[in-house]
Formats: C-alpha cells, structure tokens, sequence
C-alpha cells in the first residue's frame, strides 16, 4: 500500500532552495497526489518542492540492493565535499545556538558597546548572530547564518 500523500498545511521535510538545507517545510499545494509547492518554515521562502537531499528511504535501498548482489558501493568525493561538510556543520552549530531565543534575548550590535563570550546579537546588515571569540579589548568575532564576521567594540564615540 503506498504512503498517504500529504495535504495541504502538513509539515514535510525538503530541501530549501534558499536555506541551501535539509529543513521542515509546509505544503502549499499538490499537483495531483505529489507535492508541488512548499513554504520553508525557517526562511518562510516559497519554493517548488525538492525531496530531501539526505532522503534516508534512498540510501536504505540502495544499500540493500549492494547487498543482493554483494556489490561494493563507491563513496562519492569531490573536491569540494570537505568543504560543504565543513559549512554545513557551521551552519548547523549557528542555528543549535540561535534556536529558541526570543527577540528581547539579542543585543542590538553597536561598535561602541563591549561583549561577553556567546553573548547573542543582532547586527543591523548580517542579522542574528552570537559572539564566537573575544580577539583582543576592541575586537570580536561573531558567527552569523553566512558566516564568521570580525566586529568592532569598545570604541570611544
């Protein structure tokens, strides 16, 4: 008997298109019994719908038909696999800080203000983010959803 095919409003995984990530979507609409469009619950973009790119239902049978037939399946690599891994992980390591807190938990960024170790804020141009690392009295660097970013602090007005 195959799955139920999910209605409109229920909650999928998929790939984000504009999160570049495996995330929770909602369905918007069906063309028939599959998924056309969904809307990512993280970024609220909408997209047409990408099945996961970590869809565990392939790899399983993928991996029991390497076992029926006793084959060897080659792992992938390409050059930039470490790469992707690397800033998936970051990514990954921002969100599990970020995750949670309410708006009144970030400090607005300002270079005339001093910060504390994992203190969170929020910058006006890079968006919500926590401090990384205290590099000296006048420099901080921050962890944004793009990336690290060094910042001023502790600068007299």
């Amino acid at each position: 008997m195959p799955p139920k095919a999910p209605k409109p409003g229920a909650e999928v995984d998929a790939y984000c298109t504009k999160c570049r990530m495996d995330l929770t979507h909602r369905v918007i609409s069906l063309d028939g019994d599959k998924i056309a469009k969904v809307e990512c619950r993280t970024c609220m973009g909408h997209h047409n719908f990408r099945r996961p790119k970590s869809a565990p239902a392939e790899r399983v049978a993928r991996a029991a038909r390497a076992a029926k037939t006793g084959a060897v399946t080659p792992k992938r690599t390409s050059p930039g696999t470490a790469r992707q891994q690397a800033e998936r992980e970051r990514e990954r390591t921002w969100e599990r800080s970020i995750a949670g807190h309410t708006v009144n938990s970030f400090r607005p960024y300002r270079p005339t203000a001093t910060f504390e170790l994992g203190e969170l804020i929020r910058h006006t141009k890079f968006g919500d983010g926590y401090v990384l690392r205290i590099l000296d009295h006048k420099k901080v660097e921050a962890m944004f959803r793009d990336g690290t970013r060094m910042l001023a602090q502790a600068l007299d007005g």
